[in-house]
């Protein structure tokens, strides 16, 4: 489900990314071909033991137009993602694939002006149905040539595209859909490289974007003119400070993945979470686990010693979430702790709260972050906090100290 290759050129002049840690964690996502949509996750589940680290984000698409199983909302097919206590992410495609770019019937002017209403406001009555959160990715890499949704062919343009995004959005929230999260992704070089086309002409706006994110690759030495071999660093840092100025939203990298022509393919993944980590906003990284002919082979176990690459390091498996609190408290009065996470919420499904390792408080993920506790005498005193996913597991923990004086 991917698009007609095009020449992408190699642009010059790459900016350096932030020098600072990400303050969040980072969650690893996959999208392989058959799942969800046997209605389980033994893809995944076989794959994540492969390669030694957490996929949190499972990611897939769905066209417009087609057979009912790819163009309607499938309950099974997202119930199978959240019982495995991962975040959907579906690509939603306005086209019949392999239809090419010119398909007239899903022209961005037919979207903005109410065409496809009902069908949008079928999606979003099914997936509010589902009372779990969805993150969507309409129209995506809307910066190339290759989709019919693209702003320079089919008679499209940035502004359309805009208007398209809005409507989309605007019924969305009519129906009540508030557990659906957009995501914008466009691709990371411009394709034509023209002002005209620049992924910031596509952006909504901050109201009617959840996630921003971008899609690239490593293309190596098999498609010369798509730049060659090229780093992660390479690839993404000068369209992410692009992206970062757009809005506040954490940001993903919805797709990458990685040739093997022409380098190493196990280190060109070392470096990824090497170098993920010191891009500030960046909180979820999908990995396309897909090998066809005119793309070539991006799959995580291929070829022979890829997979340990991705293999989780100890201290990169544990979260840590950021600790509010005062650093001095009142006998008699209550001391606060708060706590913030990444804005996908890692894999936490509850979190318990220690006071000098005494449990006060379990609270679910759904709650505030937030526990008070009258403290009755002076001294010395430490907040933990610990995350837990659904099989109990511990995936974050922070601790902070206080002192507690008498008034």
């Amino acid at each position: 489900m991917r698009r007609t290759l095009v020449a992408i050129a190699l642009t010059l002049g790459l900016l350096a990314m932030p020098a600072a840690a990400s303050a969040a964690p980072l969650t690893f996502g996959i999208h392989t071909p058959g799942d969800p949509f046997a209605g389980n996750t033994n893809g995944i589940d076989e794959l994540e033991r492969d390669l030694g680290r957490r996929v949190g984000i499972v990611s897939w698409f769905q066209n417009w137009g087609g057979e009912p199983w790819v163009t309607k909302v499938q309950p099974h097919v997202f119930q199978a993602v959240t019982r495995s206590n991962r975040l959907p992410l579906v690509t939603w495609e306005p086209w019949v694939q392999g239809g090419g770019t010119y398909q007239p019937r899903f022209s961005l002017r037919r979207i903005a002006g109410g065409a496809f209403d009902g069908y949008i406001s079928s999606w979003a009555q099914s997936l509010r149905a589902l009372r779990s959160t969805v993150y969507i990715r309409p129209m995506h890499e809307m910066n190339g040539d290759w989709y019919p949704w693209a702003g320079t062919v089919n008679g499209n343009t940035p502004g359309l595209f805009r208007t398209a995004w809005r409507r989309m959005h605007q019924l969305f929230r009519r129906e009540g859909a508030n557990n659906v999260r957009f995501v914008f992704s466009p691709i990371n070089e411009d394709w034509p490289m023209t002002r005209e086309n620049r992924l910031e002409r596509y952006y909504p706006g901050r109201r009617y974007v959840d996630v921003l994110a971008l899609d690239g690759y490593n293309w190596g030495t098999r498609f010369p003119s798509f730049g060659g071999w090229r780093g992660f660093r390479r690839t993404f840092s000068s369209s992410y400070r692009r992206l970062s100025r757009l809005g506040p939203q954490p940001v993903w990298i919805a797709e990458v993945g990685s040739s093997a022509d022409g380098g190493d393919k196990a280190a060109w993944v070392r470096d990824m979470f090497r170098t993920a980590p010191k891009m500030r906003r960046l909180r979820g990284i999908v990995w396309m686990d897909t090998d066809t002919p005119h793309e070539g082979d991006w799959r995580a176990r291929s070829p022979a010693g890829v997979a340990d690459a991705f293999r989780a390091s100890p201290r990169s498996r544990l979260a840590r979430p950021r600790l509010l609190s005062a650093r001095t408290a009142r006998v008699g009065r209550r001391a606060t702790v708060r706590w913030s996470t990444m804005h996908a919420s890692d894999d936490v499904q509850r979190w318990r709260v220690y006071l000098n390792g005494r449990l006060v408080r379990t609270v679910s993920s759904e709650r505030r972050r937030i526990v008070r506790k009258r403290i009755r005498r002076a001294g010395r005193f430490r907040w933990t906090v610990r995350g837990f996913d659904g099989q109990g597991a511990k995936v974050a923990s922070a601790s902070r100290s206080f002192r507690a004086k008498r008034s």
